[in-house]
């Protein structure tokens, strides 16, 4: 059975995805729909991959100059895929895979080039309903992941 993930992102790194995702010029997209992006796992964290596929995930962006941080993204991981090279502006070695987008923070979708238009669901209010951001990749337990998807849609 697929479970859900929270995953954290950077805002240049969710932003190059973005980007990609509306301009469809990656070959790694053509043919997708419009909503699937690519997206990574750091390869530290193998047995993420191993569950991965069709399992629901939940990007987190990391707090910086651009953003207070928070709740980006819900969707759902498609499939796993190969790069050659490095794709992503900041860190190396990523296991990358397509995520169909579901759903997204106001701004998100509309601004990718800009996280300070982004109008990100607060740490703050996951803390209130019982979700913990640490540091790493999350497996959700599913009444959690429930609560994410009700955030979000």
């Amino acid at each position: 059975m697929p479970g859900a993930f929270l995953l954290k992102a950077t805002p240049t790194n969710l932003s190059w995805s973005l980007i990609e995702m509306k301009n469809q010029k990656n070959p790694l997209l053509k043919g997708k729909p419009s909503n699937w992006m690519i997206w990574g796992v750091n390869q530290r964290f193998a047995w993420i991959i191993k569950q991965l596929e069709n399992s629901e995930v939940f990007v987190y962006v990391t707090k910086s100059e651009a953003t207070q941080g928070g709740l980006a993204i819900y969707g759902i991981a498609r499939e796993i895929l190969q790069l050659a090279e490095k794709y992503w502006p900041q860190g190396e070695k990523w296991t990358p895979f397509l995520l169909e987008i579901k759903a997204a923070a106001p701004g998100v979708i509309e601004h990718p080039e800009d996280p300070k238009q982004w109008k990100l669901i607060p740490k703050t209010t996951l803390e209130e309903k019982g979700i913990k951001i640490l540091p790493g990749p999350q497996k959700l337990k599913p009444e959690l992941s429930k609560i994410l998807k009700e955030i979000m849609e």
